[in-house]
């Protein structure tokens, strides 16, 4: 029966201790190679296409303080910096979205620090990052190319150093719905200029003078912004027409996904990277349908914002939001091996990650009701063990500190003691999903959604409930029952409601 959870006992969130030792030799490379970061004109480079594609070049100050620490799936290690320096590029649109808002101070720029799989340097690229509507506004901790909300629409756009487009991405909701790359011929047939952008700079102008007697009087200096932005129709900050930018969906080239070695060259060291494409900072699931399950159930309309008002809410989009706004700690889900029987899994934090896990044999047997089931009970787990860390939310904090005491040692069961105050918003939620997504319309009566609610809130290692769920159980019902109804959608037999997802 594959009705409990795993939530074994976490550790203390750890940072390599070498890290900070790893980031001091990326900026002595960096600062040893900068000013050879160029590509070539000519010669064996790959992106030679778009070589006309290219901005004014920008110097690049590194703020070594903000950083992203994270490795591509083929090992290469990724430092992602912060660049805070004045000159922002940006999207023309995103004057009109943002009619009143200074559209330089939205737009997220990092420099990645890729390193090359054979040799020792690294090859580094700039993000940016430009959110499509005030919903998408992140600050620096809250995006990078490896963790993209899991709601964030927008467009990433990554140039190499000395400011020639490599690849862009556009995300609605968290999804990657495009890439593009700038065309590099227009309709004439000419070079083509990268249309409809602006860049924004701030400039210090020197009001030092020299008086009657030859003597410099020093004054503060007059600070002025600076927006250029080109495009058809002589397109003016002040107003106009719509986005003139000039680019393509294309198929994504090879070079894009894989690594590529270049030639030797005794040229400086820097070749564009290959990258895979950017990745959502939640969702990881593989699994197509367990993937739809979880974009659907966060698409709930209830926000939370207070744990003890959780019955009658929709508690999962709320936890989504929380664990994005109160930082410090990730969420992750994945599918995989769990090494147990039981459904899901949430793992101990490890270097800021809390990771859940859905079990692929679970899934291939499961009903999709009981899925969504699973989701949300391991989401309040991650939930309860991210604040057991940062005690944002003193009333779930106070809830652990007493069930630790009646469950002493015991990781499981106080978790699992806790969420029998949540039975009802879990419940909310599974009702909400399948009303709206569910093959049963919502039909199946809202007891039926609360029994599910019941699934994994057992003893530790035992397939009794504890004291504090016996309580809640239905008047006229028995645990058995609800084990029994948890069974049918587990493994998806005959007497399940629910319907197989595969």
């Amino acid at each position: 029966m594959m009705l409990s959870a795993c939530i074994p006992e976490p550790e203390n969130p750890t940072i390599e201790l070498s890290e900070s030792s790893q980031l001091a030799q990326v900026r002595d490379w960096f600062e040893a190679n900068k000013t050879k970061l160029r590509l070539p004109e000519r010669g064996t480079n790959f992106r030679t296409e778009s070589q006309e594609l290219i901005l004014p070049f920008f110097e690049k100050e590194p703020d070594w303080e903000q950083f992203h620490h994270y490795f591509f799936p083929d090992g290469r290690e990724v430092f992602e910096v912060s660049l805070e320096n004045a000159t922002k590029y940006f999207p023309a649109s995103m004057l009109d979205s943002f009619p009143d808002r200074d559209v330089k101070e939205l737009v997220i720029q990092n420099i990645m620090f890729i390193s090359h799989p054979t040799e020792q340097r690294f090859d580094p690229v700039i993000a940016r990052y430009y959110p499509d509507g005030e919903g998408s506004i992140e600050d620096f901790e809250g995006i990078y190319y490896d963790g993209i909300p899991h709601d964030w629409s927008g467009v990433v756009d990554i140039w190499t150093y000395d400011e020639r487009h490599f690849i862009g991405f556009t995300f609605e909701n968290g999804e990657v719905v495009g890439h593009f790359k700038y065309s590099p011929l227009n309709s004439t047939g000419e070079q083509a200029r990268i249309a409809g952008d602006c860049i924004q700079i701030t400039r210090e102008i020197s009001n030092n003078y020299t008086d009657s007697n030859g003597i410099v009087v020093v004054v503060p200096p007059t600070i002025v912004v600076q927006t250029f932005c080109s495009g058809s129709g002589g397109y003016t900050p002040g107003g106009g027409s719509g986005d003139g930018r000039d680019y393509h969906d294309y198929q994504r080239p090879p070079c894009c996904d894989d690594p590529v070695t270049a030639p030797p060259r005794d040229v400086p060291p820097y070749e564009p990277p290959s990258l895979p494409t950017p990745k959502t900072i939640i969702m990881q699931l593989t699994n197509p349908c367990a993937a739809d399950i979880f974009k659907e159930l966060s698409k709930g309309s209830a926000y939370l914002t207070d744990m003890t008002g959780l019955g009658s809410l929709d508690i999962f989009p709320g936890m989504l939001d929380l664990f994005e706004q109160s930082g410090q700690f990730d969420y992750r889900i994945r599918n995989g091996n769990t090494g147990s029987q039981a459904g899901g899994s949430t793992s101990p934090i490890v270097n800021g990650v809390i990771t859940i896990t859905l079990s692929d044999d679970y899934l291939r047997t499961a009903t999709s009701l009981s899925i969504a089931r699973t989701i949300i009970h391991e989401t309040v787990h991650a939930y309860l063990l991210k604040q057991a860390k940062i005690q944002t939310d003193m009333n779930t904090v106070q809830l652990l500190n007493e069930y630790w005491k009646e469950y002493p040692e015991n990781l499981p069961d106080t978790h699992h003691a806790l969420m029998s105050q949540y039975v009802l918003g879990m419940a909310v939620s599974l009702y909400n999903w399948d009303k709206k997504y569910g093959p049963t319309g919502g039909s199946l009566g809202f007891d039926y959604y609360y029994k599910m609610a019941f699934g994994g809130l057992l003893k530790d290692g035992t397939e009794v409930p504890l004291d504090e769920v016996k309580n809640l159980i239905p008047s006229g019902s028995s645990w058995s029952e609800i084990s029994k109804i948890l069974e049918n959608e587990a493994t998806g037999n005959y007497n399940a409601n629910g319907e197989k997802c595969n």
